[in-house]
Order: structure tokens, then sequence, then C-alpha cells
């Protein structure tokens, strides 16, 4: 039994036992009031158990969107792309949740959208991908592959994923419209190959490069390439916040706890980590709710 299991017994155990607790508070209050102690240990207990109520039953429904404006050359054009990452598949989050974020990328009329690796988290996954045939956007969907998806199995999960009509980015790039910016996708930096020599062959000259990798972690290396945005997920923005902590664990990137989320200038290039929307390990989101991003690209 892995520790989703006992997180989500305890969770079971922690909501069941909620009457009883009320009901006991409210004959005891006077007396717990009294002493001290006791009265701040059970205003800690409700916080946490409130904390728990609402990380597991409430803020993981909450999709929200964050829009974020990013300049990625000199001229005046314009482009909107929606990110999508992290959404696990088969492991929390089914085609039902898939199927209202695709409404929510819809509603938003991209020009592209690009889905940021860890489609699926298991092999019911795969059965779970068909909403992702209903994304409309006027130069098409992308995706890269992420450390999840190369554990079920890279061939199947891109065979998989493309069957929905989004072509898979594994150290290749497109054009995004005529005189766009180029949108290049980097092969997992975990479990795949990643190329960098074959990723960037042939780009035009002067074209601004947008770099999609699910994994933070290789930002040297594309401000190195001369890369000018990085986007990527992974991180979950921590899925478990504190108010003026951050995350409430240790983020898995090499970069520092401080890229958690968000849009960061990173030497000549920017980088945007986006925290997804779907959990792993644990079933809950706290001070972290799912989101779409709606990249407004200046180029």
């Amino acid at each position: 039994m892995n520790l989703s299991f006992w997180f989500d017994l305890t969770i079971v155990l922690v909501l069941a036992g909620v009457p009883l607790y009320l009901v006991w508070l409210r004959y005891r209050w006077a007396r717990i009031m009294a002493r001290g102690p006791h009265a701040f240990l059970v205003l800690l207990l409700s916080l946490v158990w409130l904390g728990m109520a609402y990380g597991s039953l409430v803020e993981p429904h909450r999709l929200v969107v964050r829009r974020q404006s990013v300049t990625v050359g000199p001229g005046n054009s314009h482009l909107s792309l929606v990110l999508v990452s992290d959404t696990h598949l088969g492991l929390y989050r089914h085609a039902d949740w898939l199927r209202k974020v695709v409404d929510r990328v819809n509603s938003l009329k991209p020009d592209a959208v690009v889905i940021l690796g860890d489609i699926v988290d298991g092999e019911h996954g795969m059965s779970e991908l068909e909403p992702l045939n209903q994304i409309g956007s006027r130069f098409g969907t992308f995706a890269v592959l992420g450390n999840t998806d190369y554990r079920v199995g890279a061939v199947d999960v891109r065979r998989a994923v493309e069957s929905q009509s989004v072509e898979v980015l594994t150290n290749e790039w497109v054009r995004l419209g005529d005189g766009g910016p180029v949108l290049a996708g980097l092969d997992d930096i975990w479990y795949g190959t990643p190329d960098w020599d074959a990723i960037f062959r042939g780009i035009p000259d002067g074209a601004p490069v947008i770099l999609a990798v699910h994994n933070p972690d290789p930002a040297d290396r594309a401000e190195y390439n001369g890369v000018d945005l990085m986007v990527s997920g992974h991180t979950h923005g921590g899925q478990v916040r504190l108010p003026l902590i951050g995350p409430a664990v240790s983020l898995p990137t090499v970069l520092g706890q401080q890229y958690d989320q968000g849009l960061f200038p990173y030497g000549k290039m920017n980088l945007f980590i986006t925290s997804g929307v779907g959990e792993s390990t644990v079933r809950a989101r706290l001070f972290d709710p799912p989101e779409i991003v709606r990249l407004d690209v200046t180029y």
C-alpha cells in the first residue's frame, strides 16, 4: 500500500470523526477555555482539521485561470498561448475532470495550447484522454512528455495522446503561424533523451523561441542556447502551501525552492512554471488551486 492510500484513509477517518468532535466541543467549550493551554490545542486541532477538509474536498476542485503577459521579441504582434500541465490522469483525476479543463481552455479562445507533461499517471489514465480531442485552437495543440508518462510507457502514451489530435514534440519544433514564434519541445530530462542539437536544428534566424519541457531543471542550458521563453510544470507549485512560508515540502527541482510557480526572469530568458491541474502523492491542494495558464505573448 502506497502513501496515497494512507493519506486517503487518514482523511476519511478524520472527517468521519468530525460530528463527534463538534458535539464534544459544544458541551465542553467553557471548561476548555478556562484552561489556557488546552484551549490553544483545541484551536490548533480545529485549524488542522479545517485545512485537511478544505485542501482535500474543496480546493482541488477550484479550477482557476492565471493570466500572464510576457514579451519574447521586439515586435508588437500578439499570441495567446494556453498551458495545461500535470493532469496525472488515472491517479486521482479522470476524464470528467479533463473535460472540465478542456471546456475552460476553449473558453479562452487560444491561438495554441501546450500540455506540459505528466499527462497520465498509471495505465488507467490511457483510457481517460478522449476530451483532449475537443480542444480548439488556431495553430493546434501540442504536448511534451513527463516523468510519469515515461513510467507508464512513453511510446504507448505518445500514441494515445496523438490519437486525440495532439502533436507530441520530442526534440523537435513547429512554427506558430507565418512569422510567429517557434515552439520547441524537449524530451523529459529524467527518463527521456533530450537532444539539444536536434531541437534547435533549422530554426530560422531571429525567430523567437519558446521551449516547452516538463521539468524546469534545464533552464541554464535553455538560456545558454538563446531560448526566449521556457515553459514548464512538474513542481505543482508545492501543491500544499502555507501562508508566509510557501511550499510545505521541498520542490522536485535543482533550480532552488524560489522557483515554485509563476514568471521568473532567468538571465536573458523568461521562465514560466505552472502548478498544473492535477495532484500526485497526496490527493490535496492548499493555497495552490489547480490552474490553467493563459500567456499573452508579444513578439
